[in-house]
């Protein structure tokens, strides 16, 4: 069996097979024959294993190519200095979006927004380079379950002053 990237990945026999009162949604959400379009990227092992990878509106565009956060996120976290990232985007006009890393320091230690873009730039195809810049912060935005919160993040970088 190969590996194999699913996009939009559905699942069948739920018990609602739409939404009450709103058919556009229900469009959205569902396949014609009734699979539920769940919204989320995953990656099949060639064990035939499943795992989920990021949500697809989570995704980056940049110009025709999607950039994963998590990829980009899991990169700069080998960096000794980092002691968290999330990986989000900002708007450009040109290309669609821009990928931003906005990054916590380990404490008592010091790396630059250039030694990030580098690290990034040595492991990774140019269409997920750090265009956007890199953010440093003290920590990073979470939601009451202990998960980044990706809109704040969002708003982080499109305000900050970005290196």
């Amino acid at each position: 069996m190969s590996s194999k990237l699913f996009k939009d990945f559905s699942v069948a026999n739920l018990s609602k097979n739409e939404y009450y009162n709103n058919p556009e949604e229900t469009a959205k959400a569902f396949t014609e024959d009734g699979w539920y379009k769940t919204g989320d990227l995953l990656y099949r092992d060639q064990d035939g294993n499943y795992y989920y990878v990021e949500r697809i509106k989570m995704l980056i565009k940049y110009r025709s190519y999607h950039v994963i956060p998590v990829e980009l996120e899991e990169l700069i976290r080998t960096h000794p200095s980092v002691l968290d990232v999330g990986v989000t985007s900002v708007p450009n006009e040109l290309d669609g979006e821009h990928p931003v890393a906005v990054v916590v320091r380990e404490p008592g230690t010091s790396v630059t927004a250039q030694e990030i873009k580098d690290l990034v730039a040595s492991k990774v195809s140019d269409s997920k380079l750090l265009r956007g810049g890199v953010v440093f912060v003290d920590e990073l935005p979470l939601t009451s379950t202990g998960k980044v919160a990706r809109m704040k993040l969002r708003q982080i970088a499109f305000n900050a002053n970005r290196e």
